[in-house]
């Protein structure tokens, strides 16, 4: 049975693939626990039989030390991320050491000490900015590309606004450099919208999973903007899937990877709220607002490339998946 280390492991992400993997491989798990909920995803782990090392992938020395205990290992999934926009502008410092550095020290280790291990880090849609160098339609309920198109393929520029957005493009840009430059098998994912159980979101990340919580507890939500921002939802299964695929896959050197739910499963805010009231009779209270400069009105990954390197596809809708939440 593969070994495989996963950082970030108590993370939202990082819970929901153990549990999805630990059938078919023998994982080892660490994670720092600094972000909220991150304990009580470690209690579920516990509970699946599956423990989570504490473990600072910032702190280099720390970092080092436990993956040479950990001995032989074939692949490593690296989760571990400050993953707030908002929360990347009140603590620079500590989005910087944790996407960037952190991503850097995983990089460094396995090229002085395994070169050969298969590696799946983690970026975001972010990398790609505003995306405001685009023009858009608006209708009652949503915005789309004034120019037809309905996604985004790898091939777009790569225009970092915000900390976060810039600390993910840094953490991009350097698997890009360590998978080519030393001939590293390794990748990197700019995910879209991942969304499932477990996820202890917030307005500005895992908003589909946050405006659920809301609509349960009745709750009245601000938007930033006029709630028309579109994304491509992925469920968290169709997501671990895809790992799961890679993990027995060959990797391509420092490529990188649009993953999300395509064009078919993409929904505006607006549009979530709609099925809300097909699934439960209810609406959920809104107030719109400002977008910020770093918003993006429109995201929708084509998922071609990552599809040919493996037979994958996004199979939850998001009428399923939020029926899923709905009902957790």
């Amino acid at each position: 049975m593969k070994k495989v280390v996963i950082t970030g492991a108590a993370g939202f992400i990082g819970s929901n693939l153990a549990l999805f993997l630990k059938n078919d491989f023998n994982l080892v798990l660490l994670d720092n626990l600094s972000r909220t909920g991150s304990r009580t995803n470690r209690e579920l782990l516990l509970k699946a039989g599956l423990d989570v090392e504490v473990v600072d992938v910032s702190n280099s020395l720390e970092l080092f030390s436990f993956l040479e205990n950990v001995g032989h290992f074939d692949s490593i999934i690296h989760l571990a991320a400050q993953t707030s926009l908002l929360e990347s502008f009140l603590n620079p410092k500590l989005d910087f050491d944790t996407n960037a550095l952190g991503t850097l020290n995983i990089l460094e280790f396995l090229r002085t000490q395994k070169p050969m291990c298969h590696g799946v880090f983690l970026a975001s849609n972010k990398v790609y900015g505003s995306l405001n160098q685009f023009e858009y339609t608006e209708t009652d309920k949503r915005y789309s590309p004034a120019a037809g198109f309905v996604s985004f393929d790898e091939s777009l520029p790569i225009l970092p606004i915000g900390g976060y957005s810039i600390s993910k493009s840094i953490s991009d840009a350097y698997v890009s450099e360590y998978g080519k430059r030393y001939e590293m098998p390794i990748i990197s994912l700019r995910q879209s919208a991942v969304y499932g159980p477990n996820q202890n979101s917030r307005s500005d990340q895992g908003w589909v999973s946050y405006f659920v919580e809301r609509l349960k507890k009745n709750e009245k939500v601000f938007l930033r903007g006029k709630g028309k921002q579109v994304r491509d939802v992925l469920y968290i299964d169709d997501f671990s899937l895809l790992v799961k695929k890679l993990l027995i896959s060959d990797l391509q050197n420092g490529e990188a990877f649009n993953v999300g739910g395509g064009a078919d499963f993409s929904i505006s805010i607006l549009e979530l709220f709609d099925i809300f009231t097909e699934l439960t009779g209810k609406t959920l209270d809104f107030e719109v607002g400002a977008m910020a400069d770093e918003d993006q009105k429109y995201f929708v990954s084509n998922n071609s490339k990552i599809s040919k390197i493996v037979d994958w596809k996004p199979n939850i809708p998001p009428i399923i998946g939020v029926q899923r939440l709905l009902q957790n």
